[in-house]
């Protein structure tokens, strides 16, 4: 074998510079167990430009080996024929000895790289090594880890002789693939869990190659269940230790048949099956892979349809139009210009600050100038006050009727709206100890809490799992992902199950932030006081000092009204 270092370099395949603004945080699978958050932020999932992906995905031919090559090129030409993700990576396969071609799995792991590969001879005779400064690294589940500061790690590869030819008799399995490489081969997937009592679904962000098998690694992954900071959060229809029948899921004339098994499944009762279909179903179309699915369990296809009362979890559950805000000292609904106040609430000594509503417009929840006092009012004339030993952020109503807060010394209160309850509970999260919380708001699916935290002179958006007892009372936060953005942030409020608005308060800058990892830029507002979210960019509002301001594509247009601290329900 040959002593020596080689680069490998792709002529032709242009790299396509990321921006880092729309990188996305798991930190979640790093921090649990630490206690708090990891100031440094490392690890951040990876930005995919298409918020969907398409139906193909640029053909690449790559070669197979060629008589005669140099270990040194058998490994440039394995790692080029990561593209060749057809025929389940039949090309790649032609670099490694028989056994090892048979065993070897292209999916367990994707590392993406910047800059070149650098091939150098090994510690031993018959080894070469690829040095590779990765960027993201894809699990076989399809979660994304990506580090803002590349990750030199290195690839061991053995060799023996077949038939006087070099061949690959060990490496690790997976692909290396460049940026642009990533960016043409690979798409973001939603898969969909629930909330625990199956009312609305909740999307969990994955990456895969798209190809004609993609059905089959999505039902795989689906199976082995929610992501990590989804864990205890999110419930799933499919019981623990189902598998699929067969190793595919074949898709004919746009229906996929995907066939169960396992001693959960068999048992399950008629609902259960119901709500199986449903997430397979929900998951396959969100992918575009199917549009329906016919299931079957132990071979046995299976009827759905039969209970006429039986409805399928709500996938990006909208609020109501009207806004909630403050005039004249009172509480008023806002919609199209008009302002109306609100009747049948108790009076409150304090004058009501940030205030939001349940989306049954029944119940309110507001605090006072400095956050010390949280108020809850219903039109039906129920009344609850209390004044809080710290200074807690905008008030936010999760489905269950729970009103949340966060403190500036990092704790986090819930108070049940309907219980009997007067004291507010404190919550589980100590990865949010010392730091000051500038906003927290939870999902309208209930399962998820977006805080908006600071420290010193910058601050980090993250995104935990709500941990509930059986009856819905919250106990704590999960370990947390963070949420990606450009600049320090104030606020963040969602405007879909799957995007957030946010804004900086000191330069008046305001992204639309992707769960996915796209991030847009809109036009900056100075004097940027307060953002509030409805469905969609095309319902997100921004208050100043003196004036309001409603998007209009990527620029504002001021409102005329009078109505302060605006907020759509949730």
């Amino acid at each position: 074998m040959t002593n020596g270092r080689t680069h490998l370099s792709r002529p032709g395949r242009g790299r396509r510079l990321v921006r880092a603004a729309a990188w996305v945080g798991v930190v979640g699978l790093l921090v649990a167990g630490c206690g708090r958050i990891p100031t440094s932020g490392p690890v951040y999932h990876y930005n995919e430009p298409t918020a969907k992906a398409t139906k193909s995905s640029p053909a690449y031919s790559p070669s197979g080996p060629s008589d005669g090559d140099s270990p040194s090129e058998i490994l440039k030409g394995f790692i080029n024929a990561g593209t060749g993700v057809e025929n389940d990576y039949a090309v790649a396969r032609q670099f490694l000895t028989t056994d090892l071609a048979g065993t070897w799995k292209a999916e367990d792991r994707t590392l993406v790289y910047q800059d070149d590969v650098e091939v150098d001879s090994g510690k031993n005779s018959d080894e070469y090594t690829a040095g590779v400064k990765v960027t993201t690294s894809i699990d076989d589940r399809g979660i994304a880890t990506s580090f803002r500061k590349a990750d030199a790690q290195t690839v061991t590869a053995k060799f023996e002789q077949v038939n006087g030819q070099w061949r690959i008799s060990a490496i690790p399995n997976g692909t290396i693939l460049s940026r642009s490489e990533f960016e043409q081969l690979f798409h973001s997937f939603t898969l969909y869990f629930y909330d625990p009592t199956f009312s609305f679904a909740v999307p969990d962000i994955r990456w895969f190659a798209n190809r004609s098998t993609v059905a089959t690694s999505i039902v795989r992954v689906l199976l082995q269940g929610p992501a990590p900071y989804l864990s205890g959060s999110v419930a799933s229809a499919i019981p623990g230790g189902t598998s699929l029948m067969r190793q595919s899921v074949p898709i004919s004339n746009s229906s996929a048949e995907v066939g169960l098994t396992g001693s959960g499944v068999s048992d399950a009762d008629q609902l259960t099956l119901e709500r199986i279909h449903t997430q397979l179903e929900q998951t396959l179309q969100a992918g575009h892979s199917a549009n329906s699915v016919r299931l079957s369990v132990d071979d046995k296809s299976v009827d759905t349809g039969k209970l006429p009362d039986y409805e399928a979890a709500s996938i990006d559950p909208q609020v109501p139009n009207p806004q909630v805000g403050v005039l004249d000292g009172n509480l008023v609904t806002y919609s199209d210009g008009q302002s109306r106040k609100i009747a049948g609430l108790v009076p409150d000594e304090v004058h009501p600050a940030n205030p939001t509503m349940d989306t049954q417009r029944q119940t309110y929840a507001y605090t006072n100038e400095d956050g010390s006092h949280l108020a809850i009012r219903s039109t039906g004339g129920g009344a609850k006050d209390v004044d809080l030993s710290g200074n807690i952020s905008s008030p936010s109503f999760d489905p269950r009727g729970w009103v949340w807060g966060g403190d500036k010394d990092g704790s986090v209160i819930a108070l049940n709206s309907q219980g009997p309850d007067q004291e507010p509970q404190t919550l589980s999260a100590d990865w949010l100890k010392g730091q000051n919380i500038h906003s927290l708001q939870v999902s309208r699916d209930g399962t998820r809490a977006l805080v908006v935290t600071g420290e010193g002179d910058g601050s980090r958006v993250w995104m935990a799992g709500i941990k509930r007892d059986k009856d819905g009372t919250p106990r704590g936060l999960g370990e947390p992902l963070r949420v990606g953005a450009t600049r320090n942030v104030t606020q963040a409020t969602w405007i879909s199950d799957s995007q957030i608005a946010v804004a900086n308060a000191q330069d008046g800058s305001v992204q639309i932030v992707s769960l996915t990892g796209d991030t847009q830029d809109v036009n900056g507002l100075s004097d940027i006081q307060h953002i509030s979210g409805g469905n969609g960019k095309e319902s997100i509002y921004a208050q100043t000092s003196t004036d309001t301001y409603q998007l209009t594509g990527s620029s504002w247009t001021r409102v005329d009204t009078k109505v302060r601290d605006l907020s759509y329900a949730g």
